[in-house]
């Protein structure tokens, strides 16, 4: 007997990320995340399987926060990064770090873990060295702890003299600069590699352990263009040696990766301005020096990264693309058409539709690959479950296969929907994707009350990610409708610039063709229909109750609402200017207002739920504030919910509670305009 599901089912659900495979192909280590109901906390711990899915095993303790597993490459310790407490090996290091994620080692045979760095601001990303000998880590070095009088800490002024100073979900960057140390695995003082007024990171050995290859930005735009070259650095006796930038300063590069035979390197790179969100895979040569590299998925409409949206994890990841023993071909996560699966691109460059070894309607979120490269472990969902841990050969005829079942036990008693595809013609005849939920016991020649969902971005994708929000909704009795329109990731580079200086205006009639589509099947009750969305979801909610008086209800969350103050207000907002407007506020105000919902508000009158998070630097407050006093002093129907000490990701990473309290809100304020 299955039952609805509920908001409290939340608290209920497994997390799953990072699987990652043993050398030898024979175990997957894989960190699993869970609600503390009591506390209302996150509790992580990295768990151990084998292949077969038997022997299931925590490996390590519950903490806040555990991460990132990395297997020695002779398969004899696992670090991995947590903020629990360790012991403390010196007076020294005894405030130094306290409460902030470090890197920690244990032997995969059994025993204790043992805290290997200190590191003031904390440690990540641990890379082994061939030879297992060493770690490769990255640390934020600058700003010293806050001063304090009585134990108290001291208001501070900040001086800020340049525009990237901040970054939604981290905070305040300052002086701040991420910077890659070497760690032997004794314990001894990290080595620092890197150093300036830059961050360094994703960093990749050499195979033969003599050079690393990184990302880093050291262009003089940097703090107004962010985007990353490709770097070598060669390392000798444990100290850095010389430097060398492959890449031409045209990408924003990212997740580089050596072949077996040490002559190239494999990245993952957007274009650096006008880029629309889209990844390709490029490939340039190990000694190459300010080079263009070459783009091996041009003509692959894919995003070569997870764009696909899902509300049960706030990270859309780009794993270092993989490559096949021989070299000859790389494998990829790439999203395309609602979809985000392992893509195989020969490392000569792909044609339109390369192979892929997960089909269907999956999102895969991760995967790594053992030493041979001949066996995957990989973290795969779909539209009603959340993901779990898969295993698959390299082989071209082997099948994909299950190992964990975190969530066999509660998804087991839910009866979920699974998405109806639809596909229909929006504004200028283009194609655009959706898909249809429909109620349990659904009945054709009923009338139903319509939600329409709207993603973010605008450059990410609906499509197969599980969403707990949806779901719910479903199980309220609303049909709930979820489109691609233009400027969604995964059909394209053209179609996800298309909306480059329009936002609003044929994207809407994308969306509005969807709606009619529903409506002339015969099932939707077209007075009761609402809509909702977050970020340029948001703010696609307010253009379009701001333009048509279809809506009897509206939510809009995390929202933009003038984007002549999101320039200065937001974390990135001057990229308004430089990859979209093509010009700036002073310059062109009548622009910038033409594409602000707010410019419409005299024309909403669809009562409005409007959610944000206080500590949101990427939508920033005021974007909800200046709707909401414009709505509330013309008397319109209007509600502000406001959740203290959240960022942007809320609804898929936030505090718990206020997670729990978000939906109650979404479900009340539905029901009380659309009368399931």
């Amino acid at each position: 007997m299955t039952r609805l599901i509920t908001i409290e089912d939340l608290y209920q659900m497994k997390f799953l990320s990072r699987p990652r495979i043993s050398p030898d192909g024979q175990q997957v280590a894989y960190v699993v995340t869970r609600i503390d109901e009591r506390k209302h906390e996150y509790r992580s711990a990295i768990w151990l399987s084998s292949i077969d899915g038997s022997a299931a095993r925590s490996f390590s303790a519950e903490s806040g926060h555990t991460s990132d597993p990395a297997w020695s490459p002779d398969g004899r310790w696992l670090a991995f990064v947590s903020d629990r407490e360790g012991e403390i090996p010196d007076k020294e290091a005894k405030n130094r770090g306290k409460g902030k994620p470090q890197i920690w080692l244990m032997p995969t045979d059994g025993g204790e873990a043992r805290q290997l760095t200190f590191m003031e601001h904390g440690a990540s990303s641990p890379v082994w060295s061939p030879d297992s000998k060493r770690l490769l880590i990255s640390a934020a070095v600058g700003s010293s702890p806050e001063e304090t009088e009585d134990g108290k800490p001291l208001p501070q002024a900040r001086v800020i003299d340049r525009l990237w100073y901040r970054l939604d979900g981290v905070g305040y960057i300052y002086e701040r600069r991420s910077h890659l140390f070497l760690q032997d695995i004794n314990g001894s003082k990290p080595e620092q590699l890197t150093d300036g007024d830059w961050d360094n990171g994703e960093a990749a050995w050499s195979p033969d352990g003599t050079q690393i290859a990184f990302t880093s930005n050291h262009a003089d735009d940097r703090w107004r263009l962010p985007g990353a070259d490709v770097y070598t650095l060669t390392i000798a006796d444990g100290k850095a040696g010389s430097l060398r930038r492959l890449t031409d300063e045209s990408l924003a590069c990212g997740s580089p990766s050596w072949s077996p035979d040490g002559k190239t390197i494999a990245f993952l790179a957007s274009y650096k301005l006008k880029s629309a969100g889209h990844t390709f895979l490029y490939s340039i040569a190990a000694n190459a020096e300010n080079q263009a590299a070459t783009n091996l998925s041009l003509k692959f409409d894919g995003s070569c990264m997870d764009w696909t949206n899902s509300d049960i994890g706030d990270e859309h990841l780009m794993p270092a693309p993989v490559w096949s023993a021989d070299g000859t071909a790389l494998y990829i996560i790439a999203s395309y058409h609602g979809a985000s699966r392992i893509y195989v691109i020969p490392s000569q460059g792909a044609d339109a539709e390369p192979a892929t070894l997960t089909p269907g309607d999956v999102h895969v979120r991760d995967f790594s690959v053992d030493a041979a490269k001949s066996t995957f472990a990989l973290l795969i969902g779909d539209a009603t479950r959340p993901q779990e841990i898969f295993v698959r050969s390299a082989s071209s005829s082997a099948e994909v296969h299950r190992i964990t079942g975190a969530n066999d036990e509660l998804f087991n008693e839910l009866s979920l929907v699974a998405p109806e595809y639809i596909t229909y013609k929006g504004a200028d005849g283009w194609d655009i994707d959706g898909w249809v939920l429909k109620p349990d016991n659904f009945d054709a020649s009923k009338k139903y009350p319509l939600i329409v969902e709207i993603h973010g971005g605008p450059q990410t994708q609906y499509g197969y990610g599980f969403f707990h929000e949806m779901q719910l909704l479903v199980a309220q009795g609303y049909v709930v409708l979820y489109t691609n329109p233009r400027g969604s990731c995964g059909y394209g580079y053209d179609f996800a610039l298309a909306v480059q200086g329009a936002w609003g205006e044929k994207d809407s009639i994308d969306i509005m063709n969807g709606v009619d589509l529903l409506l002339q099947r015969g099932y939707i009750d077209e007075k009761r229909l609402g809509v909702t969305g977050g970020s340029y979801g948001g703010f696609m909610t307010n253009w379009l109750i701001g333009h048509y008086d279809r809506f009897k209800v509206a939510i809009t969350d995390r929202c933009v609402s003038n984007m002549a103050t999101m320039f200065g207000a937001s974390d990135v907002g001057w990229d308004l200017a430089d990859d979209n407007l093509d010009t700036t506020p002073w310059e062109d105000l009548d622009k910038y207002m033409h594409m602000s919902p707010l410019r419409y508000v005299a024309n909403m009158h669809t009562p409005l739920l409007i959610l944000h998070s206080e500590q949101d630097l990427r939508c920033n407050i005021e974007q909800a504030e200046q709707l909401f006093a414009a709505l509330k002093y013309m008397g319109r129907e209007v509600l502000f919910v406001r959740f203290e000490g959240q960022s942007h990701g809320l609804s898929r990473g936030g505090h718990p509670r206020l997670r729990l309290e978000r939906l109650r809100h979404i479900k009340t304020w539905f029901e009380k305009y659309l009368e399931v």
